[in-house]
């Protein structure tokens, strides 16, 4: 200490102490007349005292260095052997210590704990309390200020009954009202104390008047914060007798604003009646059950006409269930009776072309409402069913899937995760990753029940040449599925080998159809396997049978022409294909075209088969686990440019519209 103090030592630090302690004075004086951030003293702080053991390094460095070595000589060993130098840095390890432990400490508290905070304020601020207050007699009448307490009250029980939300009540409001008064001896204004001790997110409040023998009611939604309108409902007229019906109606709107305002994918402009909400919620909560599911949409409806959401869901049903006139009807009714936003807009033009079988524009007017709702499963899965089976885009399906990833989904539950599953798988399938498919699908199928999603695995065991993993799937398959869905699967796994030129294979997965001894419920299996096990003579007596009761089924009356033409029966075969023409209707698809393009292909007239096949894509024919590529009746043309250009029909068209929008 003595040697430090011969050296001055202590002055040079007291220099460093001191001029920090005199800038830090000087930046807390004009920090906050300079805007400078809440932080800089925090950070002059840490600098200042990270600085101060390199400060006590220089001096040793430049000053007491220099002074060892006048005293010793120049001789470096001797200057870092002595006492003094071994003090020096013991006592700098001391401090770099000290320093290091107080910023640490710093950062800690003042920084990290802080970001935190600030965190958990903007979450707080964020909050779901909703103010309600009591409703402004404009009326003149003081007896009728018990309207404006039951139209507060009303929307207060709606609130909590449904948890939409925690609410502070008017008695709450004029209780610190009345404290404020006594306290300061004037009444505080009540949207001016709700922001400064409740800090609400919403604000409801309103008033009411009369205009001859009616009573109207007004209501606003307003920011609890800063003075901002959320939404001021239409006002609601009623008989005054009747205020009741006033204040429902006012607190179907409130209700329904307060749940779709947070809801990404609402469609609407304006609230619906939250009874009608809770219509909507019930059919999603019944999708599984055809007759529920539709009545709840009708309800809905009924509830709140002017409410899109149902009205969309009902096309989508009538779509799903093929019944193409109801859907198009409705389609034409909202369009001419309602005042429809952009986006409702696009939804009905996404389902009139999809009637229309436009899938051009069908696909274009569902990636609009996907990029704004891309994680709703309902529309991401939609998309990736436009993108693989009405514009065969398999590419496309990948990024699709992948918005929503599936780790995590309750799949005993999620109605729309299976069909995810089975388009991805389809997608897969033809950009040949078979692999994928079965490490993806296989323990999938072990949860979710149902024959579909064991076609794209029949698919890539087939494809990839794993016949053995078949077999042992089936064995595993026979042990607990139904008979009928069972066999559907022999007759696709036949055919999967009849794509892949395995007619042995194939006749064997038929012959398990043909020689089982189980009855079946759908004699129609029993004529498909004679019919592509090439057993023309019995598959031909077979679709007889069933012609008499179906006459207007299109592929029985396809196969069984094929079936006459094998046998030589070429005048009955000639009569069963003229007769198919006239089977059209509206809302086929192309049905009829993609039947004369089975028989054609099946008599190797190649012209007429690409011609149908052409009519029937651009008709609207969708590509499925059974059609065009994946359809053994095309084999000898797959691999054909002709039949590549039908693949790849609409995407000539999205490329020229993609290219018209850049």
């Amino acid at each position: 200490f003595k040697e430090c103090h011969e050296k001055e030592v202590f002055k040079m630090l007291s220099i460093y102490v001191v001029s920090s302690w005199v800038i830090l004075q000087v930046l807390a004086l004009i920090a906050e007349p300079l805007n400078f951030p809440e932080k800089s003293l925090t950070y002059l702080i840490l600098i200042l005292l990270i600085g101060f053991p390199i400060h006590v390094y220089l001096i040793w460095k430049f000053r007491l260095k220099i002074l060892e070595k006048s005293q010793t000589g120049d001789d470096a060993v001797k200057i870092y052997k002595s006492p003094f130098h071994r003090m020096y840095f013991s006592a700098l390890l001391i401090i770099i210590s000290i320093s290091a432990f107080s910023a640490i400490v710093i950062i800690n508290t003042n920084i990290i704990s802080e970001n935190n905070f600030e965190n958990k304020s903007v979450a707080s601020n964020s909050n779901d309390k909703i103010a309600v207050l009591q409703f402004d007699n404009f009326t003149g009448d003081p007896k009728l200020d018990l309207i404006g307490d039951m139209a507060a009250n009303w929307i207060i029980h709606g609130i909590t009954e449904n948890e939409v939300a925690q609410v502070i009540s008017p008695d709450v409001v004029n209780d610190y009202t009345s404290i404020i008064k006594s306290q300061a001896g004037t009444m505080a204004n009540a949207k001016d104390l709700l922001k400064t001790y409740f800090k609400p997110g919403k604000i409801i409040s309103g008033g009411f008047y009369k205009e001859k023998n009616k009573l109207l009611l007004q209501g606003t939604i307003t920011d609890g914060l800063i003075n901002k309108t959320f939404i001021s409902f239409e006002t609601i007229e009623c008989d005054q007798d009747s205020p009741l019906d006033c204040i429902e109606e006012l607190k179907q709107k409130v209700l329904g604003y307060l749940i779709i305002s947070e809801d990404d994918k609402n469609l609407e402009e304006t609230p619906p009646k939250f009874q009608a909400y809770q219509y909507l919620l019930s059919a999603d909560n019944h999708l599984r059950n055809d007759s529920i599911h539709f009545d709840y949409l009708n309800k809905a409806i009924k509830a709140d006409p002017n409410y899109f959401e149902p009205k969309n869901k009902l096309i989508s049903f009538y779509i799903n269930k093929g019944k193409y006139w109801n859907a198009d009807s409705l389609i034409t009714l909202i369009d001419i009776n309602s005042k429809l936003s952009s986006r409702q807009k696009n939804y009905l033009f996404y389902h009139e072309s999809l009637i229309k079988g436009r899938y051009d524009k069908t696909y274009n007017a569902l990636k609009k409402e996907y990029e704004i709702a891309y994680k709703d499963i309902a529309t991401n899965q939609s998309l990736m069913v436009v993108a693989l089976q009405f514009v065969n885009r398999p590419k496309d399906v990948d990024d699709i899937y992948k918005e929503i990833p599936m780790g995590g989904m309750n799949l005993y539950n999620c109605y729309n995760c299976g069909n995810r599953y089975y388009i991805k798988g389809l997608a897969d399938i033809e950009l040949k990753k078979y692999k994928q498919v079965i490490d993806s699908l296989l323990p999938i199928t072990k949860i979710i029940e149902g024959g579909h999603l064991k076609k794209p695995l029949i698919m890539a065991y087939v494809r990839s040449g794993d016949y053995k993993a078949l077999n042992e799937q089936f064995k595993l398959w026979e042990l607990s599925m139904d008979k009928n869905e069972l066999f559907e699967l022999y007759i696709f796994a036949g055919n999967e080998f009849l794509l892949a030129n395995q007619k042995n294979n194939a006749n064997a997965f038929f012959n398990k159809v043909i020689s089982n001894p189980a009855p079946v419920n759908d004699p129609r299996i029993i004529a498909n396997a004679y019919y592509y096990s090439q057993d023309y003579k019995t598959a031909q007596e077979l679709f007889e049978k069933l012609i008499t009761n179906e006459p207007n089924d299109i592929d029985i009356v396809v196969k069984l022409t094929i079936s006459n033409y094998k046998n030589g029966n070429y005048v009955d075969a000639d009569r069963y294909i003229k007769n198919l023409d006239t089977l059209r209707t509206e809302y086929q698809f192309g049905k009829v075209d993609y039947g004369f393009a089975q028989y054609y292909a099946s008599i190797n007239d190649r012209e007429n088969t690409f011609k149908y096949l052409l009519r029937a894509v651009a008709s609207g024919w969708w590509f499925t686990t059974t059609t065009f590529q994946n359809d053994p009746h095309f084999n000898i043309y797959r691999d054909t440019q002709e039949f590549k250009d039908v693949l790849n029909y609409w995407n000539q068209f999205l490329e020229v519209e993609k290219a018209d929008i850049q």
